[in-house]
């Protein structure tokens, strides 16, 4: 009976090592899992494990098996906005379950937000403000003055805000990219189901990858925003696209490396060229106790004033016909508010060594000679001793841009973090500004 019960044990333990081969065949370094002595029930809570080369090579096979024999060999795991049926994330979290995070990650919006007119009238008086206040007179780039033009078009008529452009305008990616001019890959319904599922095994396949150097919880508790209308993948509880990811890389490289202020003081930000607002919003969960100031053309930040608001209908979220009466003030404007959105000419309002961090991402080596000398003599001047200043941007210069190695940064950095591993192949720079 002793031997009997020895051999049981020594099966056990031989089932624990195959069970743990299998991990590191398949998981990245970070999701593997120790196995307890009396156990070996694999890890079966998928939300916090990422595939390696070999299970990302797998994950891609089971996931075309699936979809070219429609769920009858394996069944697909990604559903997609607007092909498949809704997925109801309220119903989802309900209760929790292995294959996502539970409780749910804030990021996951379950409820509808309703804005009022009066914000969409505020965001067009701040439009048509910031052209009245700007005596800036530096020249846009060709590519941006084409670009204003087009927001006009698509976003006003006789002056006034069309409320449903702005509310669907992530939600046609050819008017999206239009106007951002970017190549992300976008759930598109112009195009067959086959071709949107095979681009989204390959975001999804990206989605593991980032484990290699991303925190694990970080990277499963992301979802992207419906602000927008805009079509996403859907994925182990959460919406994801590659726009999410890279927001993710940049908010992901600050959340590490920069550190919070002291006990009972209010970091603030700067983020020079804001877009609508995605990095914004990820950074806000993880510095909630900061105000943001995005910086934007004005056309931009029509969209970063809804986009805000439909993520955060509680937060303070100042345009510029909030403050405009009290810019000589801006200390207190910061006290007040949590997001503050302005077009370049209020920089010259911000006080000297008064910002804990500035920020831009692929925008600064895409301006003309005069807007780009304009923010880095401001971002020098307004950032603290011992401050930082975070720049994802091309080193090289080509026509209608200059390149970050052609730059003169009006200040003194140390470098304190360089990485390469976003989708632009730019250099993820952070500095400390020194004395």
């Amino acid at each position: 009976m002793i031997y009997i019960k020895w051999l049981l044990k020594r099966l056990i333990f031989l089932r624990r090592i195959i069970i743990e081969l299998y991990n590191k065949a398949i998981y990245q370094k970070e999701s593997q899992f120790i196995l307890h002595p009396s156990d070996t029930k694999r890890c079966p809570y998928e939300a916090i494990l990422f595939y390696n080369l070999l299970g990302r090579i797998f994950f891609g096979l089971k996931e075309i098996i699936a979809l070219s024999t429609n769920n009858k060999i394996f069944r697909k795991s990604i559903v997609i906005d607007s092909f498949d049926e809704t997925v109801d994330y309220k119903s989802l979290y309900a209760k929790g379950a292995d294959r996502y995070l539970y409780p749910k990650s804030p990021l996951i919006k379950v409820e509808e937000i309703e804005i009022d007119d009066l914000f969409y009238e505020k965001i067009s008086n701040s439009y048509f403000m910031a052209y009245d206040n700007d005596n800036l007179s530096k020249d846009l780039t060709e590519e941006w003055t084409e670009v204003t033009e087009l927001y006009r078009d698509i976003f006003f008529q006789d002056k006034k805000i069309i409320r449903e452009k702005i509310e669907n305008f992530r939600g046609d990616s050819k008017i999206y990219k239009m106007i951002f001019n970017n190549d992300f890959l976008y759930v598109e319904k112009e195009t067959s189901y086959i071709k949107n599922y095979m681009n989204a095994i390959d975001l999804i396949l990206e989605y593991h990858k980032q484990a290699i150097r991303m925190d694990n919880i970080f990277l499963s508790s992301l979802s992207d925003s419906t602000a927008g209308n805009h079509l996403c993948i859907n994925y182990r509880g959460k919406k994801l696209s590659k726009e999410l990811i890279y927001h993710g890389i940049i908010a992901h490289d600050i959340v590490k490396n920069v550190p919070l202020p002291s006990k009972g003081k209010r970091e603030i930000i700067l983020d020079i060229g804001a877009g609508f607002g995605g990095t914004a919003r990820l950074l806000h969960y993880y510095r909630e106790d900061s105000s943001q100031i995005l910086v934007d053309l004005p056309e931009t930040l029509l969209l970063t004033a809804y986009y805000l608001k439909d993520n955060f209908p509680h937060k303070k979220i100042a345009l510029l016909e909030d403050i405009i009466d009290d810019l000589e003030d801006f200390n207190k404007i910061i006290e007040e508010y949590d997001f503050i959105l302005v077009p370049p000419f209020v920089l010259t309002y911000i006080k000297d060594q008064s910002i804990d961090l500035v920020m831009n991402t692929t925008s600064l080596g895409f301006m003309s000679e005069k807007y780009l000398n304009y923010y880095l003599e401001h971002a020098a001047k307004i950032l603290k001793d011992g401050g930082y200043f975070y720049s994802l941007n091309s080193t090289k210069s080509v026509d209608g841009g200059i390149g970050s190695y052609d730059w003169d940064y009006k200040g003194n950095y140390l470098t304190v973090a360089y990485n390469f591993d976003n989708r632009f192949t730019y250099p993820q720079w952070l500095g400390k500004k020194l004395k």
